[in-house]
């Protein structure tokens, strides 16, 4: 793999984590929270657990 294409799949899965993150936390929290706090955690919880997991699989990826 091109250190382009693991740039792009990096960046490209941190984002997708956050957004899913937030969105999650906004559907979870939202009553208990308010909207605002519910996607900021649920944010920052996407970011913490999905840059894990995208950067184990962008280098599982790379060595094949």
């Amino acid at each position: 793999m091109t250190p382009l294409i693991i740039g792009v799949a990096l960046v490209a899965g941190v984002g997708a984590a956050f957004a899913a993150g937030a969105l999650s936390g906004l559907r979870i929290g939202k009553d208990a929270l308010g909207a605002e706090l519910a996607a900021y955690m649920g944010g920052l919880y996407g970011i913490i657990s999905g840059s894990v997991a995208v950067a184990l699989t962008v280098l599982v990826l790379s060595l094949t």
